[in-house]
């Protein structure tokens, strides 16, 4: 007789990559595909890495609120979300004073930076996420603590 397939529960990094960012990427995703097949749409544009930005450093911050425990690193981690989601505030600010009309900031260094600004963040919140996953496996019991053997064959 064969044993049950016991599943372990997704990992909070899984969940991340395939609820957060995921989604986030999307309207990164369409206006590629879009400019693949429709003339005079740019490939990539700050409002959309800025937008994924904002996801990223929202979904730490919402993740981080609802731990207990190692309140400095919970405080740095808060602060450091808090922090990107101001800087990305401000680049929505600068990207809306270009599209006001104003000819001073360069858009083709305003999308570099927030396609840069956005990778930086995926690797930060990927850090984060990472340790979170860590910290939730540590804090499982163990399937003996909770009284579940497995079964034994005998002959």
């Amino acid at each position: 007789m064969s044993q049950p397939r016991s599943y372990e529960p997704v990992s909070k990094l899984t969940k991340w990559f395939c609820y957060t960012v995921a989604i986030g990427l999307i309207p990164i995703a369409l206006r590629f595909l879009a400019c693949i097949f429709i003339d005079g749409i740019d490939q990539f544009t700050a409002a959309d890495f800025i937008a994924f930005g904002f996801v990223l450093h929202i979904s730490i911050f919402n993740e981080i609120e609802h731990l207990t425990g190692d309140e400095t690193w919970k405080s740095t981690s808060n602060t450091i979300s808090i922090c990107g989601i101001a800087l990305y505030a401000f680049l929505m600010f600068a990207l809306l004073i270009v599209e006001s009309g104003f000819d001073k900031i360069k858009v083709e260094q305003l999308t570099q930076s927030t396609m840069i600004l956005a990778c930086c963040s995926f690797i930060l919140c990927f850090v984060i996420f990472r340790r979170l996953t860590a910290k939730a496996k540590a804090s499982q019991p163990t399937k003996s603590a909770i009284g579940e053997e497995p079964c034994s064959q005998t002959s």
